[in-house]
């Protein structure tokens, strides 16, 4: 049994132990918000709300005694522990979002014993975070920056074969050849769009509110097409390769298997070892970020 199955079966059978309160005056829900515990915060909303409410609705208005902290002033506090300080930031904020809506109107902005809102005391305890994150993205930035320019300048090839006596290209029936084009085209787009989009994140302003949706974005697309660029590239380099070596005979599948293995064997080797569970270089925990 899991910690918020744990709770709801107190809840259920005890309801009045939600207005408990621990040495330091916090309640369950001013606890579980405190530590993002989700699941918690979504068994208490579900039984404090609906038309057959088993708790009492004030507790999502309750307000602590000694600091007059709301339940968005909890949630103020960081919550996760992550490497990628834009990616937790991102976090933070969904967290901070969904816990506002449960606050009524008239609580959103009310000040603490300090005299700060939830959202200002929100940006004074990320402060940190946010610096580190911006540190972090727009190192990224320069770095895969001077990487796209480098892809880009080295995947300027010629066009593979000889031409004919109407100066077309000999190949241009080829299937080969037609790979060729698109994937060459789609390499470069795709290359320009990852450098415009990791120059962006040079540029952007790094408000706590960019870190929500725009920051991660760009990061998500500019990776995104960074790939694509590099897919697509590698494409149009297998097919020029291929129709310079096999473009005016025949080809048999034996010819092939050599040319088909020395193309797939490490990228395979890398995705297997990337993917396996037991690897200290997987990137689970970053795909989860980015969808979550």
């Amino acid at each position: 049994m899991g910690l918020h199955e744990f709770v709801k079966q107190i809840l259920t059978v005890f309801p009045e132990s939600a207005m408990y309160h621990d040495m330091e005056g916090k309640d369950v829900l001013q606890v579980a918000i405190q530590h993002g515990h989700e699941k918690i915060v979504k068994i208490i909303e579900s039984m404090a709300c609906g038309s057959n409410p088993v708790l009492p609705s004030w507790l999502l208005s309750s307000i602590e005694k000694e600091t007059k902290n709301t339940i968005l002033h909890f949630a103020a506090e960081q919550t996760v522990k992550e490497n990628f300080f834009a990616l937790q930031m991102q976090t933070e904020l969904q967290w901070f979002e969904r816990v506002k809506r449960l606050v009524p109107k008239d609580l959103k902005y009310s000040r603490n014993e300090e005299e700060k809102t939830a959202l200002e005391l929100f940006t004074e305890k990320h402060k940190d975070m946010v610096q580190n994150g911006k540190q972090q993205l727009m190192e990224m930035g320069k770095t895969c920056s001077g990487l796209v320019a480098a892809v880009v300048f080295a995947s300027s090839f010629s066009i593979p074969g000889d031409k004919d006596e109407n100066n077309n290209p000999i190949f241009r029936h080829r299937t080969a050849f037609k790979v060729f084009s698109h994937a060459y085209v789609i390499g470069l787009s795709c290359a320009a769009t990852a450098l415009v989009l990791f120059l962006s994140l040079l540029t952007s302003s790094y408000r706590v509110e960019d870190f929500r949706r725009s920051l991660p974005t760009k990061y998500f697309f500019a990776n995104a097409s960074f790939f694509l660029s590099l897919v697509a590239l590698l494409v149009a380099f297998t097919c020029n390769i291929y129709l310079n070596i096999y473009g005016g005979r025949r080809t048999e599948t034996k010819d092939l298997v050599p040319f088909v293995c020395e193309l797939t064997i490490f990228p395979a080797v890398c995705i297997v070892v990337l993917l396996y569970r037991g690897s200290n270089f997987g990137f689970g925990s970053f795909l989860r970020h980015v969808w979550r």
